[in-house]
């Protein structure tokens, strides 16, 4: 008898511990930001793309992001990869540097902020892209999620976005996906996988059984999809065209107004049926793409928008048509469909004032990064 009271009040003590032990939650840092279409049923999104400047940010760049989201007022903030130039920042320190350059000006404008991952983020530097979400999750801004090891890479989930009227309904839904980096066993850039279609599928489909029907979709990732040469007319006649793949390329009359090809798109090297999935998913309108700074074009493709969003960095490649950053706007009673137009820089900071002095202290940040990382190498010596 005095055993089985001893066990009656133990199970009694962990029934109550378990009442007040608060329950884990299974959602993701997405879906706890609860992110909803405004009252009047808008929702804007501001896409920058391949900022990839050095540890330190262009004073170019930062003046433009900060304007860019103090005039469009967005609800959420997408980074399409090559956010960072791994091979310029090239040890934790400046990666860490490089990201927190544009992540505090986010935090501090109260925006959330979804990144996925491109091919410099990680490369030649000692900083894993597991490590780099961590840093961006530091920030409360950030909604971004690290996977885990049961996907493929790092960084493939999707943000939700709720009803205006707070019924938990899901009345749009953002993929983030990491498109790789490159493809080491064929060459070239890599591509989705299979574990990551495989989420896509099971995600999609329990996000209709939830909201009673296919929920209307946008899906962003770094490196484009291989139809995009599917997409695009080829031609004998180089004028207007870009050469690609032995041959010229140019944009089909159905691409948007002031769509512009700059160059030939790098899709990944090999085709592992990523737009397929998505017609056969039935939920996606558009896929947004960067890595090729100099396009900037939507362009319908059998019932899917391919869209690429141009650079708004300043430390690599770029030209002064395109480089900039896209807003798109979403609307709640129509959310099959959706408006977006390219910002670019000339036209946002023409009359900048500032830009004169900026150009002045750009100079003597350089200046003062070089020695900065002059002397890091000195110490490094030393303690060799």
């Amino acid at each position: 008898m005095k055993l089985k009271k001893i066990l009656s009040v133990l199970l009694s003590v962990l029934l109550l511990a378990a009442l007040l032990i608060p329950a884990v939650s299974a959602e993701t840092r997405a879906e706890e930001a609860r992110l909803h279409f405004r009252e009047d049923g808008s929702f804007r999104i501001l896409n920058f793309s391949d900022i990839q400047d050095d540890a330190v940010l262009s004073l170019y760049t930062k003046r433009f992001i900060e304007r860019s989201v103090k005039t469009y007022q967005p609800d959420l903030i997408i980074l399409t990869g090559d956010n960072i130039a791994g091979y310029s920042t090239k040890n934790k320190n400046g990666a860490t540097r490089a990201i927190r350059q544009y992540m505090d000006i986010f935090e501090k404008l109260g925006v959330p902020v979804a990144i996925v991952f491109g091919n410099h983020d990680d490369q030649d530097t000692k900083m894993s892209k597991e490590e780099q979400m961590a840093l961006y999750n530091t920030y409360s801004c950030s909604v971004s999620v690290d996977d885990g090891p049961e996907i493929d890479g790092c960084g493939t989930y999707n943000v939700p976005i709720y009803s205006s009227n707070g019924d938990g309904k899901v009345k749009f839904n953002i993929w983030m996906i990491d498109s790789g980096t490159y493809d080491e066993v064929n060459g070239g850039y890599d591509h989705v996988k299979d574990s990551q279609l495989d989420w896509y599928r099971e995600t999609s489909a329990r996000l209709a059984a939830e909201n009673g029907g296919p929920v209307p979709s946008m899906a962003f990732q770094h490196i484009i999809v291989p139809e995009i040469y599917d997409a695009l007319e080829e031609t004998d006649n180089p004028e207007g065209a870009v050469a690609a793949r032995g041959t010229y390329y140019k944009l089909p009359e159905t691409a948007a107004e002031g769509s512009i090809l700059g160059e030939g798109p790098c899709p990944g090297t090999v085709n592992n049926g990523e737009f397929q999935a998505f017609l056969d998913g039935g939920d996606v309108l558009a896929c947004v793409f960067g890595h090729d700074h100099v396009n900037s074009f939507v362009i319908p493709y059998q019932g899917i928008d391919l869209i690429n969003t141009p650079t708004c960095g300043f430390s690599s490649y770029g030209n002064a048509e395109t480089r900039g950053m896209r807003v798109i706007d979403l609307n709640e009673e129509d959310n099959w469909t959706y408006e977006t137009f390219v910002v670019r820089f000339e036209d946002l900071m023409e009359k900048d004032s500032l830009m004169p002095f900026y150009q002045m202290r750009e100079f003597f940040v350089r200046i003062g990064d070089w020695f900065e990382r002059l002397f890091d190498r000195i110490k490094a010596a030393f303690h060799a």
